[in-house]
């Protein structure tokens, strides 16, 4: 199947979804081609499949281009156990209903069987019935960044949201670059939380500051004393009525710069520092959750840079045969891993593995995962291990 049929059959979907609601039968053909690769491997499941179950539900809070990716994933990874396995069970997908005068949260669906609530709506504004019921149900909860979790003890959690930051610290502090200056473009919670990680695990942050778009071009000067420098050098040549040649002095005692940022703002800081003297303070980098930030095939202007990041993103699963036009999205990959999870607890197998989205745990119904660690060598992304 070519991303044209896919896209009929994703469009298909959401239409019913609209209009009354649909169910899919093991009627679709095969997409996707998946194999093994070193940094994404599929896990092994117990291969009874006739013991799995035959029925699950998808139960969506909104029309969002996030919750479509997401629901795409989870339906990919379908249809690779459809053709591989010959495991196909019915799929019924249904809107939640936010009408309060309406007495069902839902209709359609059986509520004992497994299922995948994608929750991507801020404003889940529901009835207290409707709670009640999704708090009964059995399976996994999605849930985007701020968007509403819902508490129910057989629902476990799968969050969509930034990369755990300890990684990059832990590798920073690991390898003595402890004196940090730390740029960061999210709200202030964020960056707060940033400071107080990177001390408590034994760093010294010198100076922090909040990137605003309009001061890019000088943040870096200003943060390495380029301009104070610069600033006394024009002193020192109006005192004498004459031109000195001299290089600006930059501070010296940053080992490490932080940056939180969309990647592009990455591209314009990195080249940045080294043309301003900063060539020494080696950069680390958490890239913001911005589903068009899309990685290059030569990252030059991200060149030594280290961050985290999904290996699907990157494209670390070169054997994984999809259209161009699919990119590489943060939220399908969480979709995908999802359905991986899902037959997981259904054969009663330990889950952990590497999936689409680093490498996959479960502790307390949670699902943890965990990001890769990318270098970027001679402008190609490097794996140098979760």
């Amino acid at each position: 199947m070519n991303l044209y049929e896919i896209n009929k059959t994703i469009t298909y979907i959401f239409i019913c979804i609209l209009i009354t609601g649909c169910s899919i039968s093991n009627s679709v053909e095969k997409p996707y081609k998946f194999e093994e690769e070193s940094f994404i491997k599929k896990p092994n499941i117990n291969s009874k499949f006739n013991q799995y179950p035959r029925e699950f539900n998808i139960l969506i809070s909104d029309d969002s281009k996030l919750q479509k990716e997401i629901s795409l994933g989870i339906i990919a990874n379908y249809f690779y156990y459809k053709i591989n396995k010959d495991y196909a069970p019915k799929i019924n997908i249904k809107k939640i209903n936010y009408d309060k005068n309406n007495s069902k949260c839902f209709e359609g669906i059986n509520p004992s069987k497994f299922t995948f609530i994608v929750l991507t709506d801020k404003n889940f504004n529901i009835s207290s019935r409707c709670k009640s019921s999704l708090e009964k149900l059995n399976g996994i909860q999605i849930i985007a960044e701020d968007a509403y979790k819902i508490d129910a003890p057989k629902l476990y959690a799968f969050e969509v949201k930034e990369g755990d930051k300890e990684i990059i610290i832990n590798h920073a502090i690991l390898h003595n670059k402890t004196k940090a200056i730390i740029l960061d473009q999210n709200e202030d919670k964020h960056l707060y939380s940033l400071l107080r990680n990177w001390k408590e695990s034994g760093g010294k942050v010198l100076e922090s500051k909040k990137i605003n778009k309009k001061n890019i071009s000088e943040l870096i000067p200003e943060t390495l004393y380029i301009n104070e420098s610069n600033n006394r050098l024009n002193k020192v040549e109006n005192i004498i009525k004459a031109k000195v040649n001299s290089t600006p002095r930059t501070r010296q005692d940053a080992e490490v710069l932080v940056l939180s940022t969309e990647l592009d703002i990455a591209r314009s800081l990195k080249p940045s520092l080294e043309y301003n003297y900063g060539e020494r303070i080696s950069v680390y980098l958490i890239p913001s959750w911005n589903n068009k930030d899309t990685y290059e095939k030569k990252e030059l202007d991200l060149e030594g840079t280290i961050f985290i990041e999904m290996p699907w993103v990157v494209g670390l699963n070169q054997d994984f045969n999809i259209n161009e036009e699919i990119t590489r999205t943060r939220a399908f990959a969480i979709g995908y891993d999802a359905y991986e999870i899902f037959l997981l607890l259904s054969s009663k197998t330990k889950v952990d593995y590497f999936g689409l989205t680093g490498k996959i745990t479960i502790k307390q119904s949670k699902i943890n995962r965990r990001d890769i660690l990318i270098k970027v060598d001679e402008g190609k992304l490097v794996p140098i291990g979760y």
